[in-house]
């Protein structure tokens, strides 16, 4: 099913006008990090719950950024830079790697931070939303 959304510039900017786009950025803000943090814990639940051999450090590494703009879209990521070059290993255990024997080695955490974004999709969306109710 297609929907068709009008009118949503419109409201964006009679809300500019009403509260100003200094304190509408502070609310998006807030509603990006609050969403940002209930996905991240889904990620380090996650993690931990497949962690297999590991130490635990990629789940206790899991944080959110600050907001950012990329283009034209107010955005935070989700990163593991935690100063010991823990982000390196992330990509390796979320999609395997061959080994020095050239042998592919599957990870008992392959897949686990795709499966929690899809997861904590709806969350993600319901948790800004409140947020934004919230605020405005």
């Amino acid at each position: 099913m297609k929907a068709t959304l009008r009118g949503e510039k419109e409201l964006q900017k009679e809300l500019e006008r009403r509260l100003g786009k200094r304190k509408m950025l502070n609310i998006t803000d807030t509603a990006l990090i609050a969403g940002g943090e209930k996905i991240a814990s889904i990620i380090e639940n996650d993690m931990y719950s497949a962690k297999g051999r590991g130490t635990g450090k990629s789940a206790r590494a899991t944080s959110v950024s600050k907001p950012e703009w990329l283009g034209k879209t107010r955005m935070v990521k989700i990163h593991w830079n935690d100063g010991s070059g823990r982000f390196r290993i992330i990509h390796l255990n979320e999609y395997g790697h061959f080994d020095k024997a050239g042998k592919w080695v599957n990870p008992t955490s392959k897949g686990v931070i795709e499966n929690a974004m899809r997861k904590g999709r709806e969350t993600y969306f319901a948790t800004v939303k409140s947020e934004l109710a919230k605020r405005v």
